[in-house]
């Protein structure tokens, strides 16, 4: 089974777009998106921030962040 991290940055990469693209758009920093894409929550601010920043992360990309 794919992770959330796999998962955000196979679509990523998929649809050609680079983490700084991401961080631009999104306003989440680079090395907040590298640890969500390895799955290292530990990096993060907090939970609550883990939280809102995959959202944003997943919204972006198109997918379904509702699940």
């Amino acid at each position: 089974m794919k992770t959330t991290g796999t998962i955000l940055r196979e679509r990523r990469e998929t649809q050609g777009i680079t983490l700084a693209q991401v961080e631009e758009a999104t306003k989440i920093r680079i090395k907040f998106l590298e640890a969500i894409e390895q799955d290292d929550y530990s990096l993060l601010p907090s939970i609550s921030y883990a939280k809102g920043f995959v959202k944003n992360y997943s919204d972006f990309l198109g997918l379904d962040s509702r699940t």
